[in-house]
């Protein structure tokens, strides 16, 4: 569900963005214009930076992950070599 927000996110600003270019031509409302061009734009960076920022946690967390994994079979591997003492004490 998470992944989705980013599209909506950019979707949204698009829509906005068209928005302010329609008011800015079709009626002349300059304040409403910067309004919705401000909102459209930063919706848009918004959207883009929250993917990138999903795109980059979802790769470390399979690189902790895989590490993890790595380092419990060295783990194993090497408590399976390792000599087993008796405690035979005369």
């Amino acid at each position: 569900m998470i992944k989705h927000i980013p599209i909506l996110l950019i979707i949204v600003g698009v829509i906005v963005l068209m928005l302010g270019i329609v008011l800015a031509l079709d009626y002349g409302l300059t304040f409403l214009t910067g309004i919705a061009l401000f909102f459209g734009i930063a919706m848009i960076v918004a959207g883009v930076d929250l993917k990138r920022k999903i795109k980059k946690l979802n790769a470390k967390n399979r690189k902790d992950h895989h590490d993890y994994t790595i380092s419990k079979l060295m783990e194993e591997d090497a408590q399976k070599e390792a000599p087993k003492e008796d405690p035979k004490e005369d």
